[in-house]
């Protein structure tokens, strides 16, 4: 599938926040009516206020590596992510959570959960979060986007 194939739906109902409603809405506006938007019509400068809630992963052949971890997003995990791998940072829980990814990567879609974070094993907690898939200069996924949001308990 290439940028041409245009955009496929997306249920937008569930989400309930609003951090998560600007920024898929800004990936809305970004792709335009293609398949997907570039990672060059991504300016973080747009969703500043976003941004400490992102982490951005590099879609690799052997699977995904953090690009950018928003500071938000290393104070809830506890630790940097930059340059880890998704299947490191993840563990054993990894086999639950690529295959979210592998799935935009293939469909060109977002994909949103809400669920606790019982990787991190803290059922407690719970969280949503969307994958927003972005090319790099070609017709393929290359980058996602994911933006989480975070109950306060």
């Amino acid at each position: 599938m290439t940028h041409d194939a245009g955009p496929q739906p997306f249920d937008a109902s569930p989400i309930r926040s609003e951090r998560i409603l600007r920024a898929l809405a800004y990936w809305e506006a970004k792709r335009g009516r293609r398949r997907v938007p570039d990672r060059a019509d991504f300016d973080p400068i747009d969703i500043a206020e976003i941004m400490p809630h992102v982490v951005m992963w590099d879609v690799l052949p052997q699977g995904y590596r953090c690009r950018l971890a928003g500071t938000k997003m290393v104070e809830i995990h506890g630790r940097e992510m930059t340059g880890i791998d998704m299947a490191e940072f993840h563990g054993a829980h990894n086999a639950v959570i690529q295959p979210e990814y592998d799935g935009v990567v293939r469909a060109g879609v977002p994909h949103y959960v809400e669920r606790s974070l019982f990787w991190m094993h803290r059922d407690y907690r719970s969280y949503a979060r969307i994958l927003l898939p972005f090319s790099n200069g070609g017709p393929e996924v290359r980058i996602i986007l994911n933006v989480s949001h975070f109950d306060a308990t």
